[in-house]
């Protein structure tokens, strides 16, 4: 175990039961600094766990909304505020565990390359055979190394540039990650993805209504991140998320609902134009399958998933399209959205 000052870990759960023991165990036994555990109203003694290996331990009140921003932001103020030394922060959410090394290699990068305010590594999932659903998101986690657009949820941060930049918007139930390294970018910062492993998460899900509800926090996460920063100076020749917002409003809603009534035209009243029109349809479904299919191919690691992924990721354009409605519903009738939950709790396992 070596000693890392200038870097505190931040840590956020909610009963994850043995997937938090493996996650704090994993930071601690190459961590010696400070690591600070962030409780959204556990019930399954999960803080009383932390503060008994010797995590300091904030629970967060479970009558304000909650959102994973809000616990890392929480997270950091009380890392800061009692360690004034630390100038990097290792943010991990609760069901991952720290590969041995990482916190180490994370921060002589970051020591090194004073331009990059984050840092970043490879995360792999647990158990992807378990499940298909755990398969597709270890192919979500796949990516390559060098300079990215944005770190997940677990990175290494400046705490300085975090500041400055704004921390984590607390009103988004997901995308947080994304919308702050834009902020970081627009200040001037870079990020980057080493080729390194860095965490191992449990997802944990087994049933088709969870991988449904994770895809519609994405497409609520698109759309807000989008109406956020709609109006902001292009980025790399490219409105923030306008693409996914448009690739779930048309492969989602638009391109399905024009197919259907096409074909209803055609049982009533049979015409070239109504052929030609169902034609074009599915030639753009059968396009944008064969896309992401050999996109995906390309990586020897997934090529034998592809077709798996290629169709989960065209079947998920409707839950997602579910999430951009209910973000622009919620915002014309001036309502909080909540929080989307797609996990099993440890203690339902």
């Amino acid at each position: 175990m070596t000693e890392h000052s200038a870097i505190g870990v931040v840590v956020i759960g909610r009963n994850e039961g043995e997937r938090l023991k493996r996650c704090l165990s994993s930071i601690q036994s190459q961590h010696n600094g400070p690591v600070v555990y962030v409780d959204s109203g556990s019930t399954d003694g999960s803080a009383d766990y932390a503060r008994s290996v010797g995590v300091d331990v904030v629970d967060l009140n479970i009558a304000v909304p909650f959102t994973m921003a809000r616990g890392r932001n929480t997270g950091l103020d009380y890392l800061v505020d009692r360690h004034s030394h630390c100038q990097f922060v290792q943010f991990v959410d609760g069901d991952c565990e720290m590969v041995a090394g990482w916190i180490k290699t994370g921060l002589q990068f970051l020591e090194n390359h004073q331009d990059y305010a984050g840092v970043c590594g490879n995360r792999s999932e647990r158990f992807p055979e378990a499940t298909i659903y755990n398969q597709l998101i270890e192919m979500e986690w796949q990516g390559r190394a060098g300079e990215v657009n944005a770190c997940g949820g677990d990175a290494i941060y400046r705490i300085d540039r975090f500041q400055t930049a704004g921390c984590f918007n607390e009103a988004m139930i997901a995308g947080e990650e994304a919308d702050l390294c834009l902020r970081l970018r627009q200040l001037g910062s870079r990020l980057m993805r080493l080729d390194s492993p860095m965490t191992v998460h449990d997802a944990n899900m087994q049933y088709f209504s969870q991988w449904w509800k994770r895809s519609v926090r994405c497409g609520h996460a698109y759309a807000h991140g989008y109406d956020m920063h709609k109006n902001d100076a292009q980025v790399a020749g490219k409105k923030y998320k306008r693409k996914p917002v448009l690739s779930s409003l048309t492969y989602g809603l638009g391109l399905p609902g024009l197919l259907v009534l096409t074909f209803l035209m055609l049982m009533a009243n049979p015409s070239a134009t109504g052929q030609f029109l169902l034609f074009t349809g599915v030639v753009m479904v059968l396009a944008f399958y064969l896309r992401v299919f050999f996109k995906t191919a390309e990586s020897k690691s997934t090529s034998p998933y592809s077709r798996l992924y290629a169709g989960f990721i065209l079947l998920g354009k409707f839950p997602e399209v579910q999430g951009v409605l209910h973000y622009y519903l919620n915002k014309a009738l001036g309502k909080t959205s909540k929080i989307i939950e797609y996990k099993v709790d440890s203690k339902e396992t």
